[in-house]
């Protein structure tokens, strides 16, 4: 029960991140927000892309059969 519980809160923050992370992309995109995650032989929006996706699956993992 306790375990489920932090999951739960594990996952709400993933989301959240995962959220901001969508509108850091979009902002960035729209060049009002500067895109600060730089990494070797890929694109700055590909970078945040991959961020965003990586919060999801924490999330998606937090609630995988929840009961």
């Amino acid at each position: 029960m306790k375990n489920n519980r932090m999951k739960k809160k594990i996952g709400k923050a993933a989301l959240f991140l995962a959220l901001l992370s969508v509108i850091w992309l979009l902002l960035g995109m729209a060049n009002v927000a500067p895109l600060l995650i730089e990494l070797p032989n890929e694109s700055s929006v590909r970078a945040h892309a991959s961020i965003a996706v990586i919060f999801l699956l924490i999330g998606s993992w937090a609630f995988w059969n929840e009961e």
